[in-house]
């Protein structure tokens, strides 16, 4: 009797681990739940739901969706006609909604609607695989820019050029017209300075060509 009663604890805690539980929360402010997400290195998920979004529980209730979630999101749950301000600033107009945000609170993705749970888990992948895709874009279209800039200082303007066009590539994809426009500047600059410089070097070597046939002239003369 005693390992009946020990057992059946167990068993019930791992009833809603085997078909699926999110940890949502409830009442909490945006702020606070972006803030647990940078701690936690996540994302944020906002379900948005009514009355009529019954059908959706199914979905988080698959193994592989709420574990994925779980695993990847602080997970918020909101009925819509309680949380006009949300669904005022990320523009969600009907329920179900599921949006995804980055820790400073911006949207990456949504999705609208119902759907079955493989379709969901797979678009809600895409999304974060995206997420991190334009991330590591962004770390590496900043770091050509830092090394295009550092380059320049130090006058190896060709070797800057090549780092500001790849910074310009990247940007480009990022749709980054700000960092798009100033790389552009600097590669015209670079051009600038490397023509001026080839000039340069063309000069000094014309004048270095002009003295040595003077001084074979002038050698030539006084052996005469």
């Amino acid at each position: 009797m005693v390992k009946k009663i020990c057992i059946m604890p167990v068993i019930m805690l791992l009833i809603p681990l085997a078909s699926g539980y999110i940890n949502w929360l409830y009442e909490t402010d945006l702020i606070d739940v972006c803030e647990m997400a940078k701690a936690e290195n996540k994302l944020v998920l906002i379900y948005v739901y009514d009355e009529w979004s019954e059908n959706m529980d199914r979905i988080f209730d698959d193994s592989t969706v709420s574990g994925y979630i779980n695993s990847y999101f602080c997970a918020m749950k909101l009925y819509k006609s309680a949380s006009k301000a949300i669904c005022d600033v990320y523009n969600i107009e009907k329920a179900p909604t599921v949006i995804f945000l980055n820790v400073y609170a911006e949207e990456i993705g949504r999705i609208e609607g119902f759907m079955n749970a493989e379709s969901f888990y797979n678009e809600m992948k895409e999304t974060i695989e995206a997420k991190e895709f334009r991330e590591k874009l962004t770390d590496e279209a900043y770091e050509a820019l830092t090394n295009a800039d550092s380059l320049y200082s130090k006058g190896k303007y060709k070797e800057s050029k090549e780092q500001y066009t790849i910074a310009l590539n990247k940007f480009q994809q990022l749709e980054d017209k700000e960092k798009e426009e100033y790389c552009k500047s600097k590669i015209s600059e670079t051009d600038l300075k490397i023509q001026l410089d080839l000039l340069r070097y063309g000069l000094i070597t014309f004048v270095a060509v002009i003295v040595f046939f003077a001084l074979i002239y002038y050698i030539s003369k006084k052996e005469e």
